[in-house]
């Protein structure tokens, strides 16, 4: 089920090993929007439910990366580095968090967002990202990777 959220041409231009892809298809569902969707307003109430984060329970946050599958995993190579035992992108993303308002994770699940640009950090095994650390939010102007 989880699958039929990630376009077919997006999967077609990577290959994951089949111990990683479950992991790969989840961190896409949960966490890429490639769309040119406003992200103001609604958008964190309709991706949520959309996802398949607000049944049986309200999830309590998400963060959404508006990048190609392809621009993410780069953060696993050339386009991140180490951080601690993840990987910080280089160059700045455009994402959205959205975050449940008031104190009950039972639906009807209503968000408020933030879409900052950030650099971000994620978890990869051999070069696909299965982690998004959503705990590390790093807005600062310049953070150049050591290349």
């Amino acid at each position: 089920m989880l699958a039929a959220l990630v376009p077919v041409s997006e999967l077609a231009s990577v290959t994951p090993p089949p111990h990683i892809k479950p992991r790969y298809i989840h961190f896409l569902t949960q966490h890429r929007d490639n769309s040119n969707t406003n992200t103001g307003g609604t958008y964190c109430n309709k991706m949520m439910e959309k996802r398949g984060l607000t049944h049986p329970n309200c999830k309590e946050r998400n963060s959404f990366i508006h990048a190609s599958d392809t621009d993410i995993k780069a953060v696993c190579g050339n386009q991140g580095e180490p951080y601690g035992t993840q990987r910080r992108s280089c160059n700045k993303f455009r994402v959205t968090t959205c975050t449940l308002k008031g104190g009950s994770t039972r639906p009807p699940c209503k968000y408020t967002h933030d879409n900052r640009p950030r650099f971000i950090v994620i978890a990869c095994d051999e070069g696909f990202p299965v982690h998004y650390d959503e705990g590390k939010v790093i807005v600062v102007e310049k953070w150049p990777c050591k290349k």
